[in-house]
C-alpha cells in the first residue's frame, strides 16, 4: 500500500468516525465544558465563603478578647469590693473586751431587776465609755 492510499484510507475512517460519533462527541465536549465551568464557579464560591468565614473568625476572636478583658475587669472590681468590705468588717467588729463588758453590764442589770429603758441607757453609757478609752 502506498502512502497516498493509507492517507486516503485514514481520512475516510476519520470522516466515518465523525459521521457516526461526531454529534455525540460534540455533546460530550459541551457537557464537559459545562461541568468544568460549574466546577470553576463552585470553587470560586467556596473560596469566597472561606474568606468570609476567616473574617468572621477574626471578628469573633476580637469580640472574645474584649469580653475576656471586661470579665477580668469585672472580676478584679468585685474582688476589690470584697476586700474593702472585709477590711471594713474587720475594722468595725466589736472588741472582745468591750463585748464582754457589755454582757457583764447586762447580766448585772438583769440581776438587780432593772427596766428595758434603763438597760438601753446603761448600754449607751458603756459604749460611750469604751469610745473614750479606745
Amino acid at each position: 500500500m502506498s502512502d497516498e492510499h493509507v492517507q486516503a484510507s485514514s481520512q475516510e475512517v476519520d470522516r466515518i468516525r465523525d459521521i457516526i460519533f461526531g454529534s455525540q462527541m460534540r455533546d460530550y465536549g459541551q457537557q464537559f465544558d459545562t461541568v468544568r465551568r460549574d466546577l470553576e464557579r463552585l470553587q470560586g464560591e467556596i473560596d469566597h465563603l472561606a474568606e468570609q468565614l476567616t473574617e468572621q473568625d477574626r471578628g469573633q476572636a476580637d469580640r472574645l478578647q474584649v469580653l475576656r478583658r471586661e470579665l477580668r475587669k469585672a472580676d478584679d472590681d468585685l474582688r476589690s469590693e470584697l476586700r474593702e468590705a472585709a477590711q471594713k468588717l474587720t475594722g468595725d467588729k466589736v472588741d472582745r473586751m468591750d463585748l464582754g463588758q457589755v454582757f457583764i453590764e447586762i447580766g448585772n442589770y438583769l440581776k438587780t431587776g432593772g427596766t428595758t429603758t434603763g438597760l438601753l441607757k446603761t448600754l449607751v453609757d458603756v459604749e460611750q465609755e469604751a469610745d473614750r478609752e479606745g
